[in-house]
């Protein structure tokens, strides 16, 4: 399997800035730009990141505030705010928005990489699969993809250290979080970061071919 990079989305309304900042993180991630808060939003509500980079002053209506406010209102990912600002005011506004960073201009790269590494490491990707009196861990990027057959599903890791569960699929869709279990038919659900492509009804996971069912 391809090892999974994380996303990040850069959101700059300064050019060269905004490629700066993205040659630089692709070294370690993979990562898109957004000029403005609705390119932003539109990216976000029909892709996948695992954290968001802000500039507080984006040109239109809306601020890198307002962006990060939506984010905490329909995404939950961590994001990290980049600017120039310093005044009181604002940092009052950025306080009340729990960034996992503050970043002031310029920011130097080894201080936004290890500020990225450690807003991800902090994410909860671990979550636990109560089967009667067994509990059972995953972290939720090492997912791939679970398989049903009759009574039983199989759990299939980036790790290699796949795993058969006595369970039904629904259960598994209420415990794992939304976001990393994606059911495309009755018996197969799949972790949208470690899809490969997708062609017409067919969804890849590496050298895996899923059929996605108009039902799911």
């Amino acid at each position: 399997m391809t090892e999974h990079k994380s996303r990040i989305l850069i959101v700059e309304d300064e050019v060269l800035i905004a490629f700066s900042v993205k040659r630089m993180l692709e070294v370690h991630f993979y990562a898109e730009i957004a000029n403005d808060y609705e390119e932003a939003k539109l990216l976000l509500l029909h892709k996948l990141f695992d954290l968001v980079l802000i500039d507080i002053s984006l040109s239109g209506e809306k601020t890198g505030l307002d962006l990060a406010q939506f984010i905490n209102d329909n995404i939950s990912i961590p994001f990290i705010f980049t600017t120039a600002l310093t005044d009181p005011g604002t940092l009052e506004k950025v306080t009340n928005l729990k960034p996992s960073a503050y970043l002031s201009k310029p920011v130097e790269n080894v201080n936004l990489i290890t500020a990225i590494n450690l807003a991800l490491a902090n994410q909860d990707n671990v979550f636990k699969i109560e089967i009667g009196k067994q509990i059972y861990y995953f972290q939720s990027k090492d997912f791939l993809f679970a398989e049903a057959d009759h009574i039983y599903v199989q759990i299939y890791l980036r790790s290699g250290k796949n795993q058969i569960l006595r369970t039904t699929m629904s259960h598994l869709e209420e415990a794992f979080p939304s976001r990393y279990f994606k059911r495309i038919n009755r018996s197969i659900a799949v972790n949208p970061y470690h899809i490969s492509k997708i062609v017409n009804d067919k969804l890849y996971i590496g050298d895996k071919v899923f059929k996605i069912s108009k039902h799911f």
